[in-house]
Formats: structure tokens, sequence, C-alpha cells
């Protein structure tokens, strides 16, 4: 097999008629740039240059080995600088999976960031509820996804995005919730709760809750659409668990109230996952940083509660 190296070599000693010059160039001592002369002549089976009085000259081999080696070397810079290039500017397709109760804060600023910094990634984002993250994930139809739960889900690595925790939604000033700061989690599951169905990460979260408890949770209603949830509440049909996040976010704030909820509090830890055994593409891993930096962002400015 030819190495670059002495291929390199073999060009500046061709180039400037001088082992002691080349070797002052390469800063290598001129007996080990002879030595690597001899060793390349012998791999090729031919003497490469000539000695004479005007210097070193190569051979007819030695100008063909030029000539080939040149291009080689030539062809293979541009394939580093291609490379940095295409870690510089990220292209091709990446798709991400947002739950959906993170999708209203994150998503919009998200897709701006990436078409803004990145316009040649192709960026996908599927909105869902959470419980499909993890299989999205898994079976490679997304390139990441944002997940609920403190455990790494096997196969999967995560990066911790933010903490949070669970609260009661109820109509505003509903009467059994006037003056309460907290409520206490035997008294939610004795409350009609309208709750997306299994496996929505809120709706585990409140499970794990209640088999503490030892006693069921009183849902009266399963609903995939955390929107119409939370309509259903403001009218008075129910009450339901979210984070605090997502409860304040759009015009029916106004007509929710959002209580704490003790004994025990419902904490869940939010990751960004990736599957463990596929890395990322340069596209995937350059979304991957901005949805991180823009998480540290929100925090940081109050923005993610």
């Amino acid at each position: 097999m030819i190495e670059l190296r002495p291929l390199r070599y073999f060009l500046s000693i061709v180039e400037h008629r001088s082992l002691s010059r080349a070797a002052e160039v390469l800063h290598v001592a001129q007996p080990a740039l002879s030595l690597h002369l001899k060793r390349l002549e012998a791999q090729f089976g031919c003497q490469l240059v000539h000695r004479t009085t005007r210097g070193v000259v190569p051979t007819e081999s030695g100008q063909r080995l030029a000539q080939q080696a040149r291009a080689l070397l030539e062809k293979t810079a541009n394939l580093v600088d291609e490379v940095r290039g295409f870690e510089a500017t990220p292209s091709g397709p990446a798709m991400i999976g947002i739950p959906t109760s993170v999708g209203t804060i994150l998503t919009v600023p998200l897709v701006k960031r990436v078409r803004e910094k990145f316009p040649d990634i192709r960026l996908k984002v599927l909105e869902a509820l959470s419980g499909h993250m993890r299989e999205w994930v898994l079976s490679g139809e997304v390139d990441m996804a944002i997940i609920f739960g403190a455990e790494p889900p096997p196969g999967l690595t995560t990066h911790f995005l933010a903490r949070e925790s669970l609260c009661l939604v109820g109509p505003h000033d509903d009467p059994a919730l006037s003056g309460d700061t907290t409520i206490e989690m035997d008294q939610v599951l004795d409350l009609p709760l309208i709750m997306p169905s299994r496996p929505h990460g809120v709706r585990e979260e409140v499970e794990r809750a209640a088999t503490i408890r030892r006693r069921p949770p009183n849902v009266i209603v399963e609903l995939d659409a955390l929107p119409q949830i939370k309509a259903l509440v403001a009218d008075g049909i129910g009450y339901t668990i979210l984070s605090q996040r997502y409860a304040r976010h759009g015009s029916m704030a106004e007509r929710l109230s959002i209580t704490p909820i003790t004994r025990p509090a419902i904490e869940r830890v939010i990751s960004l996952a990736h599957a463990s055994d596929r890395p990322l593409s340069v596209a995937a891993g350059a979304v991957q940083a901005q949805l991180l930096h823009l998480v540290t962002q929100l925090t940081h400015d109050g923005r993610w509660i």
C-alpha cells in the first residue's frame, strides 16, 4: 500500500532538485529523507531520481510518479476541504418528533433557526402525542424526538432539556378549587378527569402516581387532543392534568385555573433522544445542536416555565 507521506517527500525532492533543500523545507533530517526515497524506489522496483551536477533530477519513471503523486495529493486535499465544508454547511434531510404539548413553544422557533442558519437542511417536524415518540426514534421514522421520563429507555441516548411539574387544571373560578394554592393527589384522583389515553406521557405519569396511592384515577373521558381537552375543561365538563407551561399557553389560559399537585408531586424529565445504534447525520446533528441551544435560551429568558 502506498502511503501519502513518502509521495509528498518525493515531490518536494523533485521540485527543489535537492535532498538537502527538500529536507530543510520539510523539516526532516536529510538521512531520513534519503531513507524514504530508497524505500520508495524499492517499493516501485525502479530508480526514481538521478544525482547529477545539476542536482537531483527524476528519471522517466520518477517523472511519471511525480505526475500521478501530484494529482493524488491534490485530490486528497480537495476531499478534506469538501468534508470540512460539508460539516460547516450541513445539508440533506433531518427529521424530529415533537410532542404536541412541547411543540407550542419549540416548533416555530426551531424551524426559523434551522432555516436561517442551515437553508440546505430539509427539516421535517412530526408533532403528535408523546407516546409515539420513542417508537418513532427506535424504528428510524425520525432521527430524534423529545421524550418524557427520568429513566433513559433501552436503545436510546438522551440529552436533558428540562424538568417540570404537572398541575391540576380546572375551569376558571371553579368553586371546588377557590382559595386552594395546592391540592393533594388523593383529592385529584376523586375529580372527574379528562385525560389522553395511554401511552401519552401525562397519562403515564398520572397512572404511576395513582399506583402509589393504590387507587385508579377517575377518568370520565379519554381524548387524544390536548387543545380540545383544555376547551372542555374551560367549559366546566371536567378537570385535567397538564404542565403549567402548556396550561398557560394560548388564549384558553384565561379561562383555566392551575393548581400544583402535592403528596406526591408529579414531576417529569424532558429529554431529546436518538437511537444509540445509529449516529446522527451531520444535518440531524446540526438540528439537535440548535434545539439544545434554543431550550437553554428559552429557560434563561423565563419563557420555559
